[in-house]
């Protein structure tokens, strides 16, 4: 059984990895069905599975959208704190890969460990552990 923290956590990774509510929406959908389809231990599904289906959905629905465009995100589509401003984040998209665009979101926003991250991308730890880093960097050097 999928939670409500989970179902939320799904919605702000495509928000965050996307950048466009529409198709951010279309694809959380999707990928709480298929979520909601997987078999459990106890009713508990694990995080890596979650990230299996969260990057496939990020890669299915990246392709619709073209690379840099403005942002389509309403104000009421997240609580988020006054005066929060998505141009930093909109730069760090520019900057990065989709690699490393879907390894922070999940990573430093959702905080799924790396090990996880690594399980349900498929990568060695290592590779997971780059990602994130340069991310981190490439974020870092946007906020400048």
């Amino acid at each position: 059984m999928i939670t409500d923290e989970q179902t939320r956590e799904i919605a702000l990774f495509f928000l965050f990895s996307l950048l466009d509510q529409r198709v951010a929406l279309q694809a959380a959908h999707k990928a709480i069905a298929q979520v909601k389809a997987l078999p459990t231990d106890e009713g508990v599904i694990s995080k890596s599975d979650i990230a299996r289906i969260l990057k496939r959905g990020f890669e299915t629905h990246r392709k619709l959208l073209p690379r840099n465009q403005p942002i389509e995100i309403s104000e009421t589509a997240l609580s988020m704190p006054e005066g929060t401003d998505f141009a930093t984040w909109q730069k760090f998209h520019v900057a990065a890969s989709d690699h490393e665009i879907t390894a922070v979101v999940l990573a430093k926003i959702l905080g799924y460990d790396e090990e996880v991250l690594a399980d349900g991308f498929q990568v060695s730890v290592g590779t997971m552990k780059y990602r994130i880093s340069k991310g981190m960097r490439q974020l870092g050097s946007v906020v400048k």
